[in-house]
Formats: structure tokens, C-alpha cells, sequence
């Protein structure tokens, strides 16, 4: 069955008329057949009868990664998933946990303080090396209580190989033995649109890594039960790198596999280049040896050199050796207001970067100068993925 909903038309004489609408399955948007060149565009044929339809965008999105950027402000999609929020009996706010600070926003925050919510941990399976799921979950309780949040539970999933989906479906019904209607919201890029198709068991959603897939909200039910899932546009985080390169560097950046990890262990004044979007300066003394890992998409390099070379590398090998930004977006980026910032860091504290990876001491302490773009946010927190003993 296809989306519809009604639309009432005064015509003359004050007669209402409803008028029936029929709404992408993909990305929520109500289709026309009018004209090609806006938005929720299908074939005129496509409109008749009761089949489901998807528009042209999702359509060339899905079949082809052709990408339709929309003119939707970061306002309109918090304004469509607030609406959302109000009929909604629980949420499944959904966070990414190799970005796990850039999965936040604050309407989201701001709706996680006033219902009742499961938060779903997704890319369990991208963790490198041994973590079980229950520390992953008495991570993330802690990182939330700091937030002023407290879930009704927790569910620890990999929407890729469906580990913990089914798990979802149980936490509702447990809390919600009688049915009720589910949203599900978070930022782009967090799997959501995947969670969505594995609950329902096909593919609904538009899946994609392009932030601003999903348009408008779309109610669907999962068979054999009467939860309604509301699946909301993905939000649009503040300070995340990934958003501040051209649409192929995003890609690179946002992990569809384990990510890296890669370990330093430098002179003091040694310069260490995350792609050519941050860059870290050692200052801690020679004495001390500190060691310590970058963790980010094994499309990102990692390169560490002397102070007096960085800048000739820049701009000799941006784009080749030195990935993200590349050729089509580096001038842009490069010329983006940059800051600069002193950390000292423990064996028990990680050095985040909102959309792009983090700094794990291994041995410390570590003092790190860090230059990056004015936007971007840094964070420190405690350590995600600890050292299995300090090293001596």
C-alpha cells in the first residue's frame, strides 16, 4: 500500500473536496507530476492507483548515487521533526558510535529530556578491535547522564549485519505492550534510515550517506504489530568536519568499515596531519615519550612530519597523499577562518573531533596543539576505547 493523507479544496460555492496526495516512500516528500525540476517529481502514471511510488530523486539517489541537493533549511527539518515528536508515545533516537558527539543536536537533546526514549547505538560493527556490548552501553549511560538524560534502555545494534535489531522490536513491546506510535529521529549520517528498513523488513527508507535525504516524516507499521514507526528528516548538527568539504571528501570521511587506528609515538614539535583537516603539534617533552592513537575512516591518511615541511606538503600533495580535502574542494577549506588550541591530555581522556575521529592516549600524559577550522568542535571526554594496561 502507498502513502497517502488528504488535503481538503474549498472550491467555489464552499463545497470542500478532499483531495487524496500520495507521499514518497523514500524520503517522505508529497509527489507531483507537473514539473520535472521540482521537488517529489514522478511520472504522471506513477500518481494512479494505490501502488507505493518514489520520486525521481530518491529513485536516481538509490539506483544510480546520483545526489539532488533540496532547498531545506537546518530550521525545516528540526521544525518537521519537532511536529513529529508530538504524537509520538516513545523515541528511538539513534546515535553513531564513531561519532558519537557529532550525533547530537540539541533539539534532539531537547526532545530525549521530554519523552520517554530508547536510545538505539548503531555501527557497533565499524568498533576496531574487542569491545562488548555492554560496555558500549555503560559508555554511552554515562556520556547521556552528563547531557541530563535517562533512557528507558538501550539497544547496542549494526543495522549492516542486523545484530540487535530484533531487540528493538522487544524493548517496545515491553514498555509498550499494547501498541503505540514510535519516531524515530537523529543527525545524518547515524544509519537511521536502515534501522528503519530492517524493522520493517524491506527497503522503505532511501538509504544514503548524503546528509538531507529524508524530507518529510512517513508513518509505516511494523508487520505484525501495532507499532507505528514515524521516520523524521536526519538533523544537521553545528560543528561536525565532515559537513565543511564537497560531497565526495563527506563520503570519504563518514566510516562504512572498521575505521583506522593508527599509533604515534613522536619527537616534541613533531607536526601529525589528520587528511589536510587538522593538524596536531606534539609539545609534550621528549622525556616523557608519550604514545598515543588516531582513530578515523580508513579513507582519511595520517601523516606526521617536521614543522618546517608541513606547509610544502599541503600544498604539493592535497588531494594525493593527503586526503580529505581533495582537488575540487582544498581551496575552499583552506580558506576557512582556522583556530588554534593547547590540550593536555590523560590515559583516561580522548580528544574528540566532531565529524571526522579522536585522539586515544596510550601513554601520557600528552600535551597537543591543535589548529583546525573556527566551526569545527572539539571535545574531551572519557575514553571510549582504553588502553588494555598504561604502558611504561
Amino acid at each position: 500500500m502507498g502513502k497517502f493523507y488528504c488535503k481538503s479544496v474549498i472550491i467555489n460555492g464552499g463545497l470542500i473536496l478532499s483531495k487524496i496526495i500520495k507521499k514518497c516512500n523514500g524520503c517522505g516528500i508529497e509527489l507531483q507530476s507537473e514539473d520535472k525540476n521540482e521537488q517529489g517529481y514522478v511520472p504522471k502514471e506513477m500518481l494512479k492507483g494505490k501502488k507505493s511510488a518514489t520520486c525521481q530523486r530518491c529513485f536516481k539517489l538509490t539506483n544510480y548515487g546520483d545526489f539532488i541537493p533540496m532547498e531545506m533549511t537546518s530550521e525545516d527539518y528540526r521544525k518537521e521533526v519537532k511536529r513529529s515528536a508530538k504524537s509520538a508515545k516513545i523515541v528511538l533516537a539513534v546515535f553513531d558510535i564513531i561519532d558519537f558527539e557529532g550525533s547530537f543536536d540539541d533539539e534532539i537533546l531537547n526532545i530525549l529530556k521530554e519523552k520517554d526514549s530508547i536510545i538505539i547505538i548503531n555501527k557497533i560493527d565499524l568498533i576496531p578491535g574487542d569491545k562488548h556490548a555492554s560496555e558500549v552501553s555503560d559508555w554511552v549511560k554515562k556520556r547521556l547522564a552528563k547531557k541530563g538524560i535517562t533512557p528507558l534502555d538501550i539497544a547496542i545494534v549494526s543495522a549492516k549485519n542486523t545484530y540487535g535489531i530484533n531487540g528493538i522490536i522487544r524493548k517496545i513491546n515491553h514498555f509498550c505492550p499494547h501498541g503505540a506510535k514510535v519516531m524515530v529521529m537523529g543527525t545524518t549520517n547515524v544509519g537511521k534510515s536502515s534501522i528503519i528498513n530492517r524493522l520493517l523488513g524491506e527497503k522503505k527508507a532511501t538509504i544514503s550517506k548524503y546528509p538531507g535525504t529524508t524530507l518529510k516524516s512517513t508513518k509505516n507499521v511494523i508487520p505484525n504489530s501495532n507499532l507505528t514507526i514515524i521516520d523524521t528528516p536526519g538533523l544537521i548538527p553545528t560543528g561536525r568536519i565532515s559537513d565543511l568539504v564537497c560531497e565526495k571528501c563527506h563520503l570519504d570521511i563518514v566510516p562504512s568499515k572498521e575505521i583506522s587506528r593508527k599509533t604515534f609515538k613522536v619527537n616534541a614539535d613533531k607536526i601529525i596531519l589528520i587528511g589536510g583537516l587538522v593538524k596536531i603539534k606534539v609539545l609534550t617533552d621528549d622525556e616523557m615519550k608519550p604514545i598515543f592513537s588516531i582513530f578515523a575512516s580508513k579513507n582519511v591518511t595520517f601523516h606526521d612530519t617536521k614543522e618546517d615541511r608541513i606547509e610544502k606538503l599541503i600544498t604539493e600533495h592535497t588531494g594525493t597523499l593527503i586526503m580529505p580535502p581533495c582537488e575540487k574542494c582544498k581551496d575552499e577549506f583552506y580558506a576557512l577562518p582556522t583556530k588554534t588550541k593547547i590540550y593536555d591530555l590523560s590515559i583516561d581522556e580522548e580528544l574528540v573531533f566532531k565529524g571526522l575521529g579522536w585522539i586515544s592516549v596510550k601513554r601520557g600524559p600528552l600535551k597537543v596543539e591543535v589548529t583546525l577550522p573556527e566551526v569545527a568542535e572539539i571535545i574531551v571526554r572519557d575514553a571510549f576505547i582504553q588502553p588494555k594496561r598504561p604502558i611504561k
